[in-house]
């Protein structure tokens, strides 16, 4: 009995022991990263730093350093330090730097192009329907408005694809590397040009009757709720900013 109750004593001994090392190694910096230990608070001390340093976004890097502290707080139960989960603390932080670049970069070229092409389609459309509302209100005759509803969707399109072609090629980023800037320009502008003829061409031979001129107030109608689907869709999407299709967010 004496020994068994020996053997108790020094197991509970043992047990408080370890629980004394592992209680001294978890400690509180400024009120942060509360219940790692020492290492691993170490290491999101540093890691803070560095994305400091980096100048990185003070939201995107609060929302990091919870992750990570959170993903720490439940494998360091098992033994798992930061240095072995995420490597060194100056790699890991240049991860999440190239990580949040390569998101901002996420919007191609090609989801640019097809964002400005709808920005300008619907501003083009609002304003066809402008010009053949007024047209329509001062000439009562049917072939004052050139084309109907087949012709106003159809410029609305070309010009929309056409402008948003014509701002991708002259984004300043290319034009920087081109040496003949001028003659770039010159180029996609009679390429513009060319489309549009070809296609304004293509639109006139589709029938009268499948290609009817709409009341004034109809085309009024469709430009104010054209309006109002750009603003909701600027709002959701953000549309990219002339002069600036590579570096959107």
């Amino acid at each position: 009995m004496k020994e068994e109750t020996v053997r108790e004593k020094n197991e509970k001994a043992a047990k408080k022991q370890a629980q004394h090392q592992e209680h001294a190694e978890v400690t509180v910096r400024d009120g942060e990263f509360a219940g790692l230990t020492k290492r691993n608070e170490d290491f999101m001390f540093h890691l803070n730093k560095n994305l400091d340093e980096y100048n990185y976004d003070l939201e995107k890097k609060e929302e990091v350093l919870n992750d990570t502290y959170r993903e720490l707080l439940d494998k360091q139960k098992s033994g798992v330090t930061a240095a072995k989960l995420y490597g060194p603390v100056t790699e890991y932080a240049e991860k999440i730097i190239k990580g949040n670049n390569q998101k901002k970069e996420a919007r191609s070229t090609s989801n640019v192009f097809w964002l400005m092409a709808l920005d300008n389609g619907l501003i083009m459309f609002i304003m066809f329907c402008l010009m053949y509302a007024l047209v329509g209100f001062f000439d009562h005759s049917k072939n004052a408005v050139n084309g109907g509803w087949v012709t106003l969707l159809g410029t609305s399109v070309i010009a929309g694809v056409g402008l948003a072609f014509f701002y991708v090629m002259m984004d300043p980023n290319k034009s920087k590397e081109s040496k003949h800037k001028v003659t770039r320009g010159i180029i996609v502008t009679l390429e513009l040009i060319a489309i549009w003829m070809v296609a304004f061409g293509l639109i006139a031979l589709i029938p009268v009757k499948y290609n009817q001129t709409l009341d004034p107030v109809v085309y009024i109608i469709l430009g104010v709720v054209a309006f109002g689907v750009r603003y909701f869709l600027n709002q959701k999407l953000h549309f990219p900013k002339m002069g600036r299709t590579t570096q959107s967010k």
